[in-house]
């Protein structure tokens, strides 16, 4: 089945990115935001202008642009979701009603369980329709907005890639193989894609150890460069340990993070620590911190990403001291139950399974 016509959820940096290049590339593309305030620049505007370095550049034009979820996936092949992992459950509240036999979902990115907890609320609204929900490890577009309607891809990513279940992941991939060439790797499994969600394991620490310098400069320091110390950097290292671990127990590749960073070409450093690593990061050199606690830094990478980490690690009996510790203090400092918040087993559709089943569930599907 080819794609001819997309739908890109969401308006943010991402979605705007997407939605261009994809526009670019000759495919009809909507985009949907619930928010007619982040649409206004782009009707106004026309369309999207995309710079930097994807594929692509120049002036695109939307087939549509609407806050209508029935208009923006009616008729569409494939059904890309570029919001924060925080929104999932949200957007597949939103698409379930109006979907249709064999529609691509693709949560761009899942982070980690995205795809479950997508899957598991399409099953709660009791859809029957034959649709494929699939993930990736992290976004496909680096960018952000630099003006009105004006997106800068900074780096075009290659992820791991996996369908939920498993046994989906050649026929999402086959479909995809064009949409994003060379970006996507056949991964195990979502647990595989999930566990190798990077910024769970940098932006924590980084974050909560530089709480007090984010809060009194407004985030006027370089995040990953000045803010990830020595110290900072072995709070990433411990909590890497025990991602590792989890993946270990469940029969994954243990990818260290060191090795995820440079694979994604973000440091020339492919052994050693995080810091060592971090500090030899081109790209990430000037990026300044957020100026508040109260960021996907945290919210996002805690909740959606230490918090599934930490709660699959109870089905494997693993114990994350330093993950429970910074979600501990994460939920403190911004008065958030992250474990309450956040995306648990649970909310995945998991909870009292045990390894076996739950790795039979992720490659064939809902037990029977």
């Amino acid at each position: 089945m080819s794609v001819e016509t997309i739908a890109v959820l969401g308006a943010g940096h991402g979605g705007h990115a997407v939605a261009a290049e994809l526009s670019l590339a000759g495919y009809k593309v909507n985009i949907y935001n619930r928010s007619q305030e982040r649409l206004a620049p782009i009707i106004r505007a026309g369309g999207i202008e995309l710079v930097g370095e994807s594929r692509r550049q120049g002036f695109a034009k939307l087939n549509k642009v609407t806050t209508n979820i029935r208009e923006a996936i009616d008729g569409v092949e494939l059904i890309v979701v570029v919001v924060p992992t925080s929104a999932h459950r949200f957007m597949a509240e939103q698409v379930a009603p109006y979907l249709k036999d064999r529609q691509l979902i693709f949560l761009n990115p899942g982070h980690t369980g995205g795809a479950l907890e997508f899957s598991r609320v399409l099953k709660e609204l009791g859809v029957k329709k034959k649709v494929i929900v699939a993930e990736s490890m992290s976004i496909t577009h680096g960018s952000r907005i630099v003006s009105p309607a004006k997106v800068k891809v900074m780096r075009l990513m290659k992820l791991l890639f996996a369908a939920m279940p498993a046994r989906d992941t050649d026929e999402a991939l086959d479909r995809l193989e064009d949409v994003f060439p060379n970006q996507l790797n056949k991964a195990i499994n979502v647990l595989e894609t999930g566990f190798n969600n990077i910024n769970a394991m940098e932006h924590p620490p980084g974050m909560l150890m530089n709480a007090g310098w984010i809060e009194h400069t407004w985030g006027g320091f370089r995040f990953y460069y000045e803010g990830i110390t020595p110290s900072v950097g072995r709070v990433i290292d411990a909590i890497d340990a025990e991602r590792l671990k989890i993946m270990r127990t469940l029969g994954l590749k243990p990818t260290p993070f060191v090795e995820m960073f440079y694979d994604a070409e973000m440091t020339n450093v492919k052994e050693g620590t995080a810091y060592e690593a971090l500090q030899a990061s081109e790209p990430n050199k000037d990026v300044k911190s957020p100026d508040t606690l109260h960021n996907r830094y945290v919210d996002e990478d805690v909740g959606y990403g230490l918090v599934p980490m930490a709660s699959i690690a109870r089905i494997c009996d693993v114990e994350t001291p330093v993950m429970d510790s910074l979600i501990m203090l994460a939920s403190v400092a911004n008065e958030t139950d992250y474990w309450r918040e956040g995306r648990t087993v649970e909310k995945m559709g998991i909870a009292r399974m045990s390894i076996r089943e739950l790795i039979r569930f992720v490659d064939e599907g809902y037990m029977k």
